[in-house]
């Protein structure tokens, strides 16, 4: 009745199976529509925060010394906790390209 190639048969059946995938699935998406969140990362994973980081680990942060670490703690003692990363820029010590380069390895609760 048909008279198809080897090739043309193939196609017919790669669409025919393309088209019997995209019903399955769609079937699977009306039957189970929503998708449950089974994970949350939080965006400041591997940041120090400054409210809580003691002198080693301030220390431990490249770009702050004994020294700057010391000044980042009596700040909080004097100011109480920091309220974001920016007040950084009010500690002796921390010029505006030391504070670029902190930034993003501190964040503030």
């Amino acid at each position: 009745m048909f008279n198809l190639t080897g090739q043309e048969r193939q196609v017919i059946s790669f669409l025919i199976t393309v088209a019997l995938l995209g019903l399955g699935i769609n079937f699977l998406a009306k039957r189970y529509p929503a998708v449950k969140v089974i994970a949350c990362f939080d965006e400041n994973i591997g940041k120090i925060d400054l409210n809580k980081a003691d002198r080693e680990t301030l220390v431990s942060i490249i770009g702050i010394g004994e020294k700057l670490a010391q000044h980042v703690l009596e700040y909080r003692n004097q100011n109480g906790d920091f309220t974001s990363v920016e007040e950084l820029k009010k500690i002796k010590g921390i010029t505006n390209y030391r504070y670029e380069k902190l930034k993003d390895l501190l964040f503030v609760k």
